[in-house]
């Protein structure tokens, strides 16, 4: 099993077991510059295959354009080598409203809250 390393401020916490990743958005992701190139930072860390990629979205509300940017980034990255499409799990009713509008609510599962 494969976690972050928690000395390094990052606004995410992951951890991989098995076929399955699963990356945690802390409430703090929008805060100062630690969303920069998240995204690349998982893939960095856990370059997979996965089976399944889940997002848990349960400690924050609205996301900047960076985390749709990421998100992007992790859904071509790891459906590319054979996962399910990435699951998002426990969003806002806003964050699901701005991938409708955006139209990038097709490509993930969707687990409102």
């Amino acid at each position: 099993m494969a976690t972050t390393d928690s000395a390094v401020p990052r606004p995410y916490v992951s951890k991989a077991e098995g076929d399955l990743l699963t990356i945690t958005i802390r409430k703090e992701f929008d805060f100062g510059n630690l969303h920069q190139d998240w995204a690349q930072s998982v893939l960095t860390q856990h370059p997979g295959p996965f089976r399944e990629v889940r997002l848990d979205l349960s400690a924050c509300g609205l996301v900047s354009s960076t985390f749709f940017a990421g998100l992007i980034q992790l859904h071509h990255a790891y459906t590319s080598k054979g996962a399910q499409p990435l699951v998002l799990d426990r969003v806002d009713a806003r964050v699901v409203r701005n991938l409708t509008m955006l139209h990038l609510a097709g490509m993930f599962t969707i687990k409102a809250r």
